[in-house]
């Protein structure tokens, strides 16, 4: 039997949704400075708005930033800059970058992980086809 003809890892995940959509979110790989801190893109920041703090919740290995609700209280500066928790900090420091996911629309929010979590993605792709 002949192997099929390899497709694009963009295409596999196009199938899982059963084709195109509307996308919600918006995605950026940022760097993380020695000391732990970020800046967010402006997208992210815009989703967030122009307050000096966001709620920050963790789930799952990631942090999710929005306002009112529930949450630790997460400063931001002027410039979109914060420092990531301790623990986030530590998993995010073997790449030196995070992965920021922004969505204005439904319930405006901002989740941070570590890039793993593409790695982990890819990975996964990547045994699928092969």
């Amino acid at each position: 039997m002949a192997k099929p003809a390899p497709r694009t890892a963009l295409s596999l995940l196009c199938e899982r949704d059963g084709g195109r959509h509307v996308p919600q979110w918006r995605h950026w790989v940022v760097g993380a400075e020695p000391t732990g801190r970020i800046t967010l893109p402006p997208g992210a920041r815009q989703v967030l708005g122009s307050e000096s703090s966001a709620q920050a919740v963790s789930r799952g290995g990631m942090l999710v930033l929005h306002h009112g609700g529930v949450g630790a209280s997460l400063p931001i500066d002027g410039r979109g800059r914060l420092i990531l928790p301790a623990w986030l900090r530590g998993a995010a420091r073997s790449s030196g970058s995070v992965l920021v996911a922004a969505r204005a629309a439904s319930t405006p929010a901002v989740v941070l992980a570590t890039t793993d979590l593409l790695e982990d993605l890819v990975s996964h792709v990547v045994t699928e086809v092969l």
